[in-house]
């Protein structure tokens, strides 16, 4: 028998937070098996050993709000992964939140479908990323200008085959590492070679953080998923 997806659901409005549980209950096999009132109410628990497939939360809450406790989830090294949902859709609080580790990132006003679309995702393959990311990311600039000049400097830094190694990271198909390795030719360690060598040379800390740098600098073409 299929199991259900295990959800968190932090919100502060308890009507709107009951809303949402009902709706994710209904459209998949999902099941909400505790509600937060806040940031701190989530870390506490997790603290205490409570554990979900997936959390969903909202970013202003009393106490401490959703921002917070993304940071002190990635401090903890929680592999919970975090699903935003929220009326704040500004470009820098989305990128800001994926730096934090956040996997996905919606809209409150998004519909079911999309909704039911992000979790399997992130429960499947460990991120989510639409149109409302690209085009933050994409949009990310300093002073009116894009950042062609720092795309410049980034492809400076990488090599062919590491540029290689990013298209398979960012393929629809979702490759795991091995199955890069053996589309390359090549040994495992070489594929983690290549990822070390990213990650150090740009602070990077997980696979969701190759896919966001990809997408930031226009390195690999990304579909979009809706």
């Amino acid at each position: 028998m299929k199991k259900n997806v295990s959800i968190f659901l932090v919100d502060d409005h308890t009507i709107v937070r009951n809303g949402i549980k009902e709706l994710i209950e209904r459209i998949g096999d999902y099941e909400v098996i505790a509600q937060f009132d806040n940031g701190q109410e989530l870390i506490d628990a997790i603290d205490n050993g409570e554990r979900a497939d997936i959390i969903i939360m909202d970013l202003a809450m009393p106490v401490m709000d959703g921002k917070e406790a993304a940071r002190q989830l990635r401090d903890r090294n929680t592999d919970i992964p975090v699903l935003i949902l929220t009326i704040d859709s500004t470009e820098k609080t989305i990128i800001e939140l994926f730096k934090l580790g956040v996997r996905g990132y919606l809209p409150k006003n998004c519909t079911a479908e999309v909704l039911r679309k992000a979790i399997d995702d992130i429960t499947n393959t460990g991120y989510y990323h639409n149109d409302l990311l690209i085009k933050a990311l994409q949009s990310d600039e300093k002073g009116g200008v894009r950042r062609n000049d720092e795309k410049q400097k980034v492809l400076k830094l990488i090599t062919e085959r590491e540029r290689v190694f990013l298209e398979l990271v960012c393929s629809e198909e979702e490759y795991t590492y091995e199955q890069m390795a053996d589309i390359l030719k090549v040994h495992r360690r070489t594929i983690d070679g290549y990822r070390e060598s990213l990650f150090d040379k740009f602070n990077i800390k997980s696979k969701t953080g190759l896919v966001l740098f990809a997408i930031k600098y226009g390195l690999v073409e990304i579909p979009l998923k809706y």
